[in-house]
């Protein structure tokens, strides 16, 4: 059973930067609302950094550091000035307001006056509406994508980075503990191991080895356990799947670069897809690109290699 602890920035594991980054903001936030004068909300927080990597858990905890009410919104759900404008009327003082993927917000010139001035013009009427003090927390994985001048607007910008293998076993294990589930060291950090850096891909791991011990009516997670999972789910050392597995054997086959469109035409999926999940291969040094096409590195070839031993 999950026991009902309530996480604070002493909990998260790795991200060191933007940990000290935020315990330092809220630290001085505080100590200046000791000190009295006009009730301000805390700055406008943007978290960047790859999916699955915390910045979600980060902006929960923020917004409980604060006692404050967190809403959440996708971004791109806000496609008209009307959504911003009913989004933002909805807040109470020292609000946070989570925007998610805040770089497919396509109304973020809205946001610009809420921002800076907590004013809030109302289609033709002149008369601006006065917002309370609130907080923006924007996340996203592609920064740079965001407009300039929302880019400006955040005061405090954190971000975050894939985990080490040793970090991500940390994960597993305090997620374990909270569980209640018994968990090998030898079980952690092979699933560590196969997460390439990414909690939430640790975690689905993990609920995966969880249902393969219990199938076997086993109350500890083994090493047996995960290379079950591993073995069911079609899941290679690295941690790809069957889809994943075969974009590398098509540049393998290719015995040259291979074209984005030929890519996705095999895998029957579209461009954007595979341009998402290709990010990883570039980071793990598996594929190069250029103006021709995909290429396996050397160390691809031997992954594919070590993968088919094993199989």
């Amino acid at each position: 059973m999950e026991t009902n602890v309530v996480p604070t920035l002493d909990h998260v594991i790795g991200q060191k930067r933007a940990v000290g980054v935020l315990r330092t903001a809220l630290d001085a936030y505080f100590n200046e609302r000791l000190k009295g004068g006009e009730v301000k909300a805390f700055p406008h927080l943007l978290l960047s950094g790859p999916g699955g990597t915390g910045k979600t858990l980060l902006s929960e905890i923020v917004a409980r550091e604060l006692c404050c009410n967190l809403h959440t919104e996708l971004a791109q759900n806000l496609r008209t000035p009307q959504h911003v404008h009913g989004l933002l009327m909805m807040l109470e003082p020292g609000d946070c307001l989570f925007l998610d993927e805040i770089q497919e917000l396509t109304q973020q010139v809205c946001f610009y006056r809420a921002l800076e001035e907590r004013k809030l013009f109302l289609g033709g009427n002149k008369k601006a509406v006065q917002l309370p003090p609130f907080c923006l927390i924007g996340a996203t994985t592609h920064e740079f994508m965001l407009e300039t001048s929302m880019l400006h607007r955040f005061k405090i910008h954190c971000r975050l980075r894939h985990y080490e293998s040793n970090e991500l076993a940390q994960v597993i294990r305090q997620r374990g503990i909270r569980l209640g589930w018994s968990l090998s060291d030898d079980a952690a950090h092979q699933i560590a191991k196969r997460s390439r850096g990414v909690p939430r891909l640790a975690v689905r791991l993990l609920d995966s080895a969880r249902r393969c011990s219990l199938a076997e009516d086993c109350d500890e997670i083994t090493s047996h356990h995960v290379e079950r999972m591993c073995e069911i789910e079609g899941v290679d050392r690295l941690g790809f799947d069957e889809v994943e597995q075969r974009y590398l054997q098509l540049l393998r086959e290719g015995q040259g670069p291979v074209r984005l469109n030929v890519l996705a035409t095999h895998l029957g999926l579209p461009r954007q897809s595979i341009e998402c999940f290709e990010a990883d291969f570039m980071r793990l040094g598996l594929i190069t690109k250029n103006d021709k096409g995909r290429m396996l590195t050397p160390s691809g070839i031997e992954h594919l290699s070590a993968s088919a031993a094993v199989s």
